[in-house]
């Protein structure tokens, strides 16, 4: 861990304030999120699988056993050595791969731009009134139905989009964002959205409505 920890601080030093020290080489960090990621990504160059789980770092390099660390203080200083240490779990207590922490994805939509005139539909009900756009979200979730750390899944997604007739609908890149898309309607129909992330299939059956008047 403290190998991992090290070869970060040469590879990102400004994740570092290395004048402000708890002791020794136990730096604050300026960034956490940035700083586990660097960590887990060196501890997967060295062949072991590592997971963050929000509260400690999970490492393994079989299904045997993992090991629990707690590499970081509330007030971001390093904590290394022994006192980082919290416990050993026999068998490994997290998956190997991440499509094994991934149980379905969703795909909903998360907000609508409309005409002045256009009711807003609801956004649990699946239908974007024609002159409507609707943004669409792709969730992958866990056996919990809980949101998967996206250190976890990583940023690779892949959309299809069907249209049912006819062109009732336009898919649009949303940007900078590769797990959102947006969807003009155009005329009324039907679609069908799906993203793929780690093998994993999720669909959202959309339908384009005539619009309410506000």
């Amino acid at each position: 861990m403290n190998t991992a920890i090290n070869q970060l601080a040469q590879q990102h030093p400004e994740l570092f304030n290395f004048n402000d020290t708890n002791g020794g080489d136990a730096w604050r960090v300026l960034d956490a999120d940035k700083f586990y990621a660097g960590v887990i990504a060196n501890l997967q160059a060295k062949d072991y699988c590592a997971d963050f789980d929000l509260q400690n770092l999970q490492v393994k390099n079989s299904n045997d056993f993992s090991e629990d660390y707690d590499i970081l203080l509330s007030s971001n200083f390093i904590r290394r050595g022994a006192s980082a240490y919290r416990e050993t779990c026999t068998p490994a207590n997290f998956p190997l791969d991440p499509s094994e922490v991934i149980d379905s994805v969703r795909v909903a939509f998360f907000g609508f731009k409309c005409p002045d005139d256009v009711a807003i539909p609801n956004n649990g009900g699946n239908r974007l009134p024609v002159g409507c756009t609707g943004n669409i979200t792709a969730t992958p979730k866990n056996k919990q139905n809980q949101d998967v750390d996206p250190r976890i899944h990583g940023t690779q997604i892949t959309w299809t989009w069907e249209l049912e007739s006819g062109h009732p609908a336009d898919l649009i890149n949303y940007p900078d964002q590769p797990f959102n898309k947006s969807v003009v309607g155009l005329s009324v129909g039907n679609f069908t959205l799906c993203a793929i992330v780690k093998e994993v299939q999720g669909c959202l059956h959309g339908e384009v409505v005539t619009p309410t008047p506000r």
